[in-house]
């Protein structure tokens, strides 16, 4: 049976505890339905010292906002390596998005956990943004992290783009590990190989680049004390110590499903596909924790239908979630499923570019299904210019509307750049600090979580989707984060209540 570590809580005076609440001021009607009197998951904590800052009341992962300008914390797009992805020549955001408290903002997070993303290229850049969180501003990331790449010469000169295949970093910030592994299809076994092929379309993924991630060894800091006691005339200064550590196995592995385009039919994603995706994670790599990102739109979604279709995928991952039983008879690790509401953030963004735009749409995102009303507009397109390439929808990508027919490009914005991959100096921030919140509703709390004792799972559950739901509607939303969470000294941990 495995637990979960029990969380020691200190009482260090440095550390001041405070429980925040959500009230109709902080939350707009669209987001109060369920949290209106009740005490938030989301905590802070006051602290003026320790660059780590993951001892005391957090548990095992905690984070900062930081502003934009902070120069000791990374942006958010600093290791992504496709310059086309990176939104350098774009206008200012809308002025709705330019709010205090949205997108203007950085993140810095700290771990002990082990974590493991997995999917194509647009989890290749939301993953290398979350390195961007867990890793000082000296990181040679090309050099230290990125273990597999491929040129992608068939359509572009080949010193313009390195695609990544395979990236671990450790330790980051806080003790853990941040890999990533790419995959353009879903996970099954029938397309498992022993040897995985680092390169464009690849459908197969390896053993060998699991047992590589497995086995990475790295340098991790402990202190002289846990070895020795110290004696009198010793500093009272914490010394450190490194020793060689072997990665054995991830804590959590975040999940998503591939785009069109490299899935043709979204027919095609069933339940089935996707429970043995998660079985095969969990088997492979060890995790107990599995977040699955929701589909987003993107330049292949050709058809209302398709959006519809996308739609479906994303309640029936959600259903899945909720669903989900751990098996301690099964030869699977996986004992919870969590759901990051990536689609609604996107289709928020996409929305209210939109409207600023001149489309007829409705901003009123409390409504159930709103994202599927008024949907035509996300098919107004550039002329197709490329065999290759789907065009992207013109609200996604341009932020002034063009006029005339046969149009091919715009005065592009801060959200997508190419209708498929996505802005992370905009995104980034507030995906990093979902997936940080969403982890702490499983490892962060003052008396632990015994996930796997069939017994307590049905509270278990529960109080995880409490928190779960509130880090969605905090971080997955438009809504502006409390000013007092930006630069002010507040450490930031979230918490399943027990």
């Amino acid at each position: 049976m495995r637990i979960i570590r029990r969380v020691l809580v200190a009482a260090a005076a440095v550390f001041i505890y405070f429980k925040t609440f959500l009230t109709s001021e902080l939350l707009p009607s669209a987001l109060q339905k369920g949290y209106t009197d009740t005490v938030s998951s989301i905590r802070t904590a006051i602290t003026t010292a320790n660059p780590t800052y993951l001892s005391g009341p957090y548990g095992r992962i905690a984070f900062r906002l930081h502003k934009l300008s902070d120069m000791t914390v990374n942006p958010p797009g600093k290791y992504d390596p496709v310059p086309k992805h990176q939104c350098r020549n774009s206008s200012d955001l809308t002025s709705t998005l330019s709010d205090r408290g949205v997108l203007d903002f950085k993140v810095s997070i700290s771990t002990d956990l082990n974590m493991i993303f997995i999917g194509d290229s647009i989890a290749s850049q939301l993953s290398q943004a979350f390195d961007s969180t867990v890793l000082e501003p000296h990181y040679d990331y090309n050099s230290n992290s990125v273990k597999r790449h491929f040129h992608n010469s068939q359509y572009l000169p080949k010193r313009e783009v390195a695609h990544i295949c395979v990236t671990e970093s450790a330790p980051i910030r806080g003790g853990g590990v941040s890999a990533y592994m790419r995959h353009n299809f879903m996970i099954s076994s029938s397309s498992m190989k022993r040897r995985g092929v680092c390169g464009h379309g690849s459908k197969s993924w390896g053993l060998d680049v699991v047992d590589s991630l497995l086995d990475y060894q790295y340098q991790h800091p402990v202190s002289k004390q846990q070895h020795r006691h110290k004696s009198d005339n010793q500093s009272d200064e914490e010394e450190l110590t490194h020793r060689s550590t072997r990665v054995g196995r991830f804590n959590a592995a975040i999940l998503k499903i591939p785009a069109l385009g490299w899935i043709k039919d979204i027919k095609s994603v069933t339940k089935e596909a996707i429970i043995e995706e998660i079985d095969l994670v969990g088997k492979y790599f060890g995790v107990e924790t599995v977040i699955i990102s929701t589909l987003t739109f993107s330049n292949n979604v050709k058809t209302l239908d398709d959006w519809e279709g996308i739609q479906k995928v994303n309640e029936m991952i959600r259903q899945i979630a909720k669903s989900w039983e751990f098996s301690q008879t099964k030869d699977i690790s996986v004992q919870l499923i969590l759901v990051q509401e990536l689609a609604n953030f996107t289709n928020q963004l996409i929305w209210t570019n939109a409207k600023h735009m001149g489309y007829d749409v409705d901003l009123d995102f409390s409504i159930n299904g709103w994202d599927g009303m008024k949907a035509s507009f996300l098919l107004d397109r550039f002329e197709s210019v490329s065999k290759y390439f789907w065009p992207p929808s013109i609200p996604m990508v341009c932020s002034k509307r063009p006029n005339g027919t046969n149009v091919r490009s715009c005065v592009q914005n801060k959200i997508s750049p190419d209708g498929g991959h996505w802005c992370t100096p905009t995104l980034g921030p507030r995906y990093s600090a979902s997936i940080a919140c969403l982890l702490g509703c499983v490892y962060n709390g003052e008396y632990g979580y015994l996930l796997g004792v069939v017994d307590t799972f049905n509270i278990v559950n529960k109080s995880v989707r409490v928190c779960e739901d509130e880090c969605n509607q905090r971080f997955m939303s438009l809504v502006p984060v409390d000013d007092k969470w930006i630069d002010d000294g507040a450490t930031l941990y979230s918490r399943s209540s027990p």
